[in-house]
């Protein structure tokens, strides 16, 4: 079985990690930026600002340098404030945001073998004629969220924040896997690139490399791996220039997989039913359909009191409750009012 990478991990912490997490809360609460948890009695905590477990991916990602740690988590803060990312996720359109969906990875609803959720992307589907659409539309659509972003990155992070609110806490609170001490933070992708020719990628290229930037820059150590399928002859080339887009520790996860392989290796790290049919697997899952959930998911979702199953649409929010279990929070606009 593929052991999740626990160095630096919650729970997984060696004493120099531990201190560097004590020193860099310190760090942050002297600058502003975090606030501890407060215990008032018995019943009433007030939690932290941000949870360790956040705090950390800051830490690997930085090699757990303080300095380095801190200059990306600065950097996210104010651009978070700056571009109002949460004002934005709360308010943004369901119907927009369905739409949206279907230019970037998509959860199957299924998770590896670890527990993290799995998302495909199939890349050669995004023509000229539906980017172009993607464009126009992103162009003329209407916010109540005044914020600095361009209309195109601002639906690029309500991809990434639904992430971050929903797929991945959701995911993270079924224990049936391995190591449930540790919060699920990552996503495994699935992508394919079979038929992507030179050209098509050349007219993807910003789309794609904006993707990339925001997660490095902003969501950093939120990638478990990513499996390539369908590379053409000569993409090669398209590679080696491509690759300048991520750092080291992102190729690093990056695997690149043959015909003859594709089965067996997804296989390796999930299990045959929640592996979609195209790639060798039974779930009866195409690329642009909603999540189908397995079994733990859809009962933690009516276990929270989500009715709306087999899945809730638009942004949402799977969030803890005061009395240590869950709840979802509908978010987002319908017809230009609140849900």
């Amino acid at each position: 079985m593929d052991e999740l990478r626990l160095s630096g991990k919650l729970g997984h912490l060696t004493d120099e990690q531990a201190t560097a997490l004590i020193d860099f809360k310190a760090l942050l609460a002297d600058k502003g930026f975090y606030t501890p948890e407060v215990i008032i009695d018995e019943k009433t905590v007030v939690p932290a600002s941000h949870s360790d477990a956040y705090l950390l991916r800051f830490l690997r990602a930085g090699r757990f340098s303080l300095p380095a740690a801190f200059r990306q988590f600065e950097t996210t803060e104010k651009w978070r404030k700056n571009a109002a990312i949460d004002a934005l996720y709360a308010d943004f359109d369901a119907s927009e945001f369905e739409e949206t969906r279907k230019y970037y990875p998509q959860w199957t609803g299924r998770r590896d073998r670890n527990g993290v959720p799995v998302q495909v992307y199939e890349v050669a589907a995004l023509d000229s004629r539906k980017m172009n659409h993607f464009y126009q539309s992103a162009k003329s659509s209407s916010r109540t969220t005044k914020s600095t972003l361009p209309a195109t990155t601002q639906r690029l992070v309500t991809i990434a924040e639904h992430s971050t609110n929903f797929v991945v806490p959701l995911c993270s609170s079924i224990t049936d896997r391995p190591h449930p001490e540790i919060p699920i933070e990552t996503t495994v992708n699935i992508v394919d690139i079979t038929g992507l020719g030179f050209t098509q990628f050349w007219s993807l290229r910003n789309h794609l490399r904006d993707a990339s930037s925001l997660a490095q820059t902003y969501y950093p150590e939120a990638l478990e791996k990513v499996f390539v399928i369908g590379a053409p002859t000569g993409f090669t080339k398209i590679w080696d220039w491509a690759k300048g887009w991520f750092d080291a520790a992102t190729t690093s996860k990056i695997y690149f997989l043959t015909p003859e392989n594709i089965s067996s290796t997804l296989e390796e790290h999930m299990h045959r039913d929640d592996i979609p049919k195209k790639y060798g697997g039974n779930l009866d899952w195409q690329f642009g359909d909603a999540p189908i959930l397995d079994a733990g998911l859809r009962q933690a979702l009516q276990t929270a009191g989500c009715q709306d199953v087999p899945f809730p649409t638009g942004t949402i929010r799977f969030e803890e409750t005061s009395t240590g279990g869950h709840r979802v929070a509908v978010l987002g606009t319908k017809d230009g009012k609140r849900r």
